[in-house]
């Protein structure tokens, strides 16, 4: 920003003095006033999409502010109305103040939002709402309503929240921001960032705003004690110059043409970082994927190949792949050399879990390998990469007589635990939830399971196993590492 300032100044300095009608055409005075005049216009054309978000935290850090959750308590108030809200409390209904939340009050917790909808889907960061009993946004106009979670995904640490609908709701007038591409950015670019900086919009619903060129298209942030690893603590952050505060988590990242390039996610705040710098998401490929999924209420799935490489040297040498995994049906021998996925360079640990992130589970993806002095082409077909942290999803799959199953990757061990491996290597499916009452639970079947077989044919995926079971009727015969069980209809 200090350069910025110096740049801006020196080309005033060096302009001649401008005659009574105006700066003369082409004058270093003029340019500078055209930078200005851009950099107004994307503000203006942003703004009405930027929102302040107050969150109102649960019990024990439960994210309970989720669409299809609390349905008594969302019952109540509609039936009190008012500006006071009803909380199903030991039962009995509490109708509470509006505490924290009114018109005169400022929320101490808080951040930013981006609606990216014309449904009224706001863009935020996952931590920002994670751990939510109540989220209370401001908008343009003085709007003021409460929302919920319909998706979130702690990998990308994004989310998607809408206005909270019902009897005697007026939906608030929203305008969704166009998304842009920051594969086009390049170190240097403008940029602006608006948001809610200490609660400044949690009044009027007015954003602030803030400029500077981008310093870096991929940094990372290490991993803390404190949360779990993600995308972030890999190389694909942008690095802003622009001055972030206290309540920009969350706000819109735009360029000169008013588009949103990134959703600022992190201000430099932890040790041994710039304090000046700010940090955002990109909306690119992965971002925009994420962003698409999350507005439909689903989860963001990321690919998963199962191999370790050799992280002493920081190469893309193979050091592992083992029965049961991707690379090893794939024919990916230790000591290969994986040189590209598909059309992505691969060069050390990094590129390959980022390239292979990319794609979804389920995706026939091309491996370019170099094995001795001979390269080889192998296509795999990836399973999903397991996701630390919760996972929020209210547009799941539909289950099958009770049973919710996912990728035996899944398995919440370790990284490439023994567990996760040995299930990969039998084949199967896991259960990751049964639901009360439902055959699959009068079955005796319970969460974590592996289904191996349906009624004697395999299944090593969620894609064969719906295959399978499709159309049955009568009883099941499924086989499990538990041994066999009988899954009856309702």
């Amino acid at each position: 920003m200090h350069n910025l300032g110096s740049l801006l100044c020196l080309l005033l300095a060096l302009a001649d003095p401008p005659p009574s009608s105006g700066p003369t055409a082409g004058s270093p005075l003029e340019v500078v006033a055209a930078l200005e005049s851009a950099l107004a216009d994307a503000i203006a054309k942003a703004e009405p999409s930027v929102v302040a978000i107050a969150r109102e935290k649960g019990e024990d850090d439960v994210t309970t502010a989720v669409r299809g959750r609390g349905q008594e308590a969302e019952g109540a108030a509609g039936l009190l109305g008012g500006p006071d809200r009803a909380l199903v409390m030991r039962g009995r209904i509490d109708v509470m103040p509006n505490e924290g939340f009114g018109p005169d009050q400022i929320s101490f917790d808080f951040g930013s939002g981006v609606v990216v909808g014309t449904r009224g889907e706001i863009l935020t960061a996952f931590h920002v709402v994670r751990g939510a009993k109540r989220l209370h946004v401001r908008a343009m106009g003085k709007q003021s309503f409460d929302a919920e979670i319909i998706a979130a995904d702690p990998r990308s640490d994004l989310a998607v929240i809408v206005p909270k609908a019902g009897t005697g709701i007026t939906p608030p007038r929203l305008t969704p921001m166009p998304i842009g591409n920051a594969t086009k950015l390049r170190k240097g670019s403008f940029l602006l960032a608006l948001g809610n900086p200490f609660n400044a919009a949690g009044q009027d619903g007015r954003p602030s705003a803030t400029w500077g060129i981008l310093s870096n298209v991929a940094r990372r942030l290490e991993v803390t004690q404190e949360e779990p690893r993600s995308l972030k603590n890999y190389p694909t952050l942008l690095q802003l110059d622009a001055k972030l505060n206290l309540g920009m988590s969350g706000g819109a990242v735009i360029n000169l043409h008013g588009e949103l390039v990134g959703l600022t996610s992190n201000s430099a705040n932890a040790a041994g970082f710039d304090s000046q710098a700010g940090y955002a998401i990109p909306m690119d490929a992965m971002g925009r994927r994420a962003l698409e999924t999350l507005k439909q209420g689903k989860e963001v799935e990321y690919g998963f190949l199962g191999v370790s490489l050799d992280t002493e040297t920081l190469s893309n040498r193979v050091k592992s792949a083992q029965a049961g995994t991707p690379a090893a049906e794939g024919e990916v021998h230790a000591n290969d050399a994986i040189l590209s996925v598909g059309d992505i360079p691969i060069n050390d640990v990094d590129s390959l879990y980022l390239a292979i992130n990319y794609f979804t589970p389920g995706s026939n993806v091309i491996l370019k390998l170099l094995r001795q002095d001979e390269t080889l082409e192998r296509t795999v077909q990836l399973a999903k990469a397991p996701v630390d942290g919760e996972v929020i999803a209210t547009n799941r799959p539909s289950p099958w007589r009770g049973l919710h199953i996912d990728y035996t990757s899944t398995m919440p061990q370790t990284n490439f635990g023994p567990g996760v491996l040995d299930a990969m290597a039998r084949g199967g499916v896991r259960i990751t939830e049964v639901e009360a009452s439902s055959p699959g639970e009068k079955a005796g079947l319970k969460k974590g399971q592996i289904i191996k077989s349906v009624g004697g044919r395999s299944v090593r995926n969620p894609r064969e196993f719906v295959k399978a079971v499709a159309n049955l009727a009568g009883p099941v015969k499924l086989d499990t590492d538990h041994g066999p069980f009988s899954v009856n209809v309702n």
